[in-house]
């Protein structure tokens, strides 16, 4: 008992001199990090693609806000609200400010196919595999 003890403290010690000496200016490893694409209020709004510029992304930003007025959109995100986990609803709210949203400005399209593409590669990423299933080759 007595040497797990004496091992535990060697232990905390050598802990608290190793970071000790790490430099001030170092990062601390898995801090928080500002996520992108946050909207008003804490809403997670769409990542913008790689294939998309700045000055498209900024005019499709603008057009998506404006939808948010669009009687079809606020219709849809009542209903919406009304059952928060039919998946169907959700995707009648993303249609109808789709729609505003081209009603608006039709050069938008190539944004939406950008994030619709986005979205296909990124659905394989958060599965989990099952015991003995072996991984997906790409």
């Amino acid at each position: 008992m007595k040497l797990k003890l004496a091992f535990l403290l060697a232990l905390i010690s050598s802990a608290g001199l190793i970071a000790a000496d790490a430099p001030a200016d170092a990062p601390k490893g898995d801090a928080p990090k500002k996520a992108e694409g946050k909207g008003e209020k804490g809403k997670k709004g769409p990542q913008k693609p790689e294939s998309v510029d700045e000055a498209t992304w900024k005019k499709f930003l603008d057009a998506n806000k404006a939808a948010s007025e669009d009687a079809g959109v606020k219709a849809a995100e009542e209903k919406a609200k009304a059952d928060p986990k039919d998946a169907d609803l959700r995707k009648a709210v993303m249609e109808a400010r789709k729609a505003a949203v081209l009603k608006a400005d039709a050069s938008l399209e190539s944004v939406f196919k950008a994030l619709e593409e986005a979205r296909a590669k990124g659905k394989g990423k958060g599965e989990k595999k099952k015991k003995g299933e072996e991984p997906a080759a790409k």
